[in-house]
């Protein structure tokens, strides 16, 4: 029986007047929307595969050839997008029927953010090879630049410094707004989770390194509750000043977490509340060939895992619940992004 690839090679070395070499025209559009749309064109030359339209907006049209490769032309409510790349990929399921085994063929586009597209239109040499109609609205995804960036990067363009959030998790809040007043917020960025504490009417206060983009960014609702210092130690604090120290996502950047602990110990009077990133997440996801941006932040200088955590805050606290926070589920496989410790004197 004849394959379907003999079938298909056989059929694109028969002559034909046609250019394009397709069969017959298409007829009907099928709906917009993200995900993978079936072309199953063959041509003179190769075969059309699919159209994969991304959330993130990049679009792959994909398929094979045998020698000669032919651009399609891609359109957005009759506007033609520019061809942002086009390489070979291997293919060694096609290549014995082609003779070559980088015979795969990618062109990929980009969508335009932030309006509404209601038709995408691919064509070769002018005939339509596939047709999409309906509504998508794409937001442009974090690191958007470097879809289209044509500069070498360094490490410190991806892996750079995380800017202060300016939200409140519900899951942080529900840790530290019912631990014992005063607090501390060790770290406390421009200051999100002090004006949501203190919205609530309790008492909180916060430390941060003075710097430039700290004094840019500090709410002003909450800065008079804010002390700027130089990074050093001891802190300006009194032994046992608050009731509750918390620290989110601090500790992995501090050299010297030791100290820092020690410090955070002593200025706490009963209780304290830690978060940091969660490297478990590594070996989890590495089946799925990913790692959680957040762990690879340039200024990251210790990992930690809830184990070695636990352990850790044992040696200043006499006693760590932990909790695992901020659950992601990636091709069915569920992992925490960050491990959280409720600690007590």
């Amino acid at each position: 029986m004849m394959s379907r690839f003999s079938k298909l090679l056989q059929w694109f070395r028969r002559p034909s007047s046609n250019p394009t070499g397709f069969e017959s025209p298409i007829s009907d559009a099928v709906p917009l929307g993200l995900g993978s749309h079936p072309l199953h064109r063959p041509q003179n030359w190769g075969y059309w595969e699919t159209c994969q339209i991304d959330p993130s907006g990049r679009v792959q049209v994909l398929g094979w050839t045998r020698d000669q490769v032919v651009v399609p032309e891609l359109s957005v409510d009759g506007v033609s997008l520019p061809l942002l790349n086009q390489y070979r990929t291997y293919r060694p399921d096609v290549s014995p029927h082609t003779d070559v085994a980088f015979s795969g063929i990618t062109f990929e586009y980009q969508l335009p953010y932030n309006q509404t597209l209601r038709e995408i239109q691919l064509s070769i040499a002018g005939d339509r090879l596939w047709q999409a109609q309906g509504s998508l609205t794409l937001t442009a995804p974090a690191y958007e630049g470097l879809l289209s960036c044509d500069q070498v990067l360094g490490r410190q363009h991806i892996y750079g410094e995380g800017q202060p959030s300016p939200v409140v998790s519900e899951v942080v809040m529900a840790l530290v707004e019912p631990r014992p007043t005063p607090i501390l917020d060790f770290g406390c960025g421009m200051g999100a989770l002090l004006a949501a504490l203190r919205s609530r009417d309790r008492q909180a206060y916060g430390i941060e390194i003075d710097r430039p983009a700290i004094r840019q960014q500090l709410r002003p609702d909450i800065a008079d509750c804010v002390t700027l210092y130089d990074g050093s130690f001891p802190l300006p604090y009194d032994d046992g000043q608050f009731a509750t120290v918390v620290s989110i996502e601090v500790i992995e950047h501090i050299p010297n977490y030791r100290q820092v602990l020690e410090e955070l110990a002593r200025v706490s009077r009963e209780q304290a509340v830690f978060t940091v990133p969660n490297i478990d997440a590594i070996p989890l996801c590495f089946p799925q060939q990913v790692v959680p941006w957040h762990l690879l932040e340039a200024t990251h200088v210790n990992f930690f895992n809830p184990s070695s955590f636990q352990k850790l805050l044992l040696e200043y606290f006499s006693e760590v619940e932990l909790l695992q926070i901020h659950p992601v589920t990636v091709n069915g496989t569920q992992f925490y992004t960050s491990v959280a410790a409720i600690c007590r004197k």
